[in-house]
């Protein structure tokens, strides 16, 4: 898969998790299993879905004798991803078109309504790493940095500015989030900790299906992923997400989101659905 997989593993869950009234990468209720591929029909915006059947093809499989997990906490299939081997003629994703991005957003943050539309700006890609700043104006802003590699996409930094307060987060080493040549029916864990507020993020990501569904008129075809994120130390709770994120175009053009989490005795709930305007930026 692509950088899209990640970015909607991670942003979702930190803006969500922090009162930012839900970030543009978002759920609701698919089951947490592994789901085999399977065909269905969904509303994006107005628009019409037409379902697609699942992909065929090579299976991932994982080196034999791998050694422990190492800190960061990444699995592939419940397997190492140190030992993660991509299947036979799978292409490694590329970085995503550098730009600006816009969403339109709908449902309800924890302080009201998330804004009307928001901004996914993604920056030139340096060496194999890229950066991307998620702007959801006066609700909060992740910047999140990717490393591109044969094996797949890594999480490198994600850091969330929501109001007065800042979390940055980060795995040793960073974690494998979005293998290459991963197919519908397999699964990622990874975490990211934040030492400085002794925060830690729990992320457990379904590759569900494919499908096709229509945004700004074109049809295009998309993974539908789903992920849980479960929050420890100063922020606690769980966020959900089912995300539409298209393998051709590096981008999520559906996601939403539900978030349940508690700092102190401060609780919030968030439930956002987020919808790509158009397949290209600007």
């Amino acid at each position: 898969m692509n950088r899209a997989v990640s970015c909607a593993a991670l942003a979702a869950i930190l803006l969500a998790a922090c009162g930012g009234g839900g970030s543009a990468k978002k759920t609701a209720a698919l089951s947490a299993t592994t789901t085999s591929p399977a065909s269905t029909t969904t509303t994006v915006a107005g628009s019409t879905t037409t379902a697609a059947g699942g992909t065929s093809g090579a299976t991932a499989t994982t080196k034999a004798g791998a050694a422990a997990t190492p800190t960061g906490g990444a699995t592939v299939n419940g397997k190492p991803a140190s030992s993660y081997t991509p299947p036979a003629g799978a292409t490694p994703a590329k970085p995503a078109t550098p730009g600006t991005y816009t969403y339109d957003n709908q449902g309800k943050g924890p302080f009201g309504p998330p804004p009307a539309k928001s901004s996914l700006i993604i920056d030139p890609p340096q060496g194999t790493q890229q950066g991307s700043t998620n702007d959801m104006g006066s609700s909060g802003k992740t910047e999140e940095t990717l490393d591109y590699r044969p094996e797949g996409v890594h999480v490198v930094e994600v850091k969330l500015t929501a109001g007065p307060q800042t979390y940055d987060f980060v795995g040793n080493p960073p974690p494998l989030a979005a293998p290459t040549g991963v197919q519908p029916g397999q699964s990622v864990d990874f975490t990211l900790s934040d030492p400085k507020t002794n925060t830690t993020i729990q992320v457990h990501i379904d590759f569900v299906r494919m499908e096709t569904i229509t945004i700004g008129g074109q049809a295009v075809n998309t993974m539908v992923i789903h992920q849980v994120g479960t929050l420890s130390g100063s922020l606690k709770g769980t966020q959900t997400s089912d995300s539409w994120v298209s393998p051709q175009y590096d981008l999520f053009v559906k996601t939403h989101a539900t978030a349940n989490v508690q700092q102190g005795a401060f609780a919030v709930q968030s439930d956002v659905t987020s919808t790509l305007e158009k397949l290209t930026p600007g």
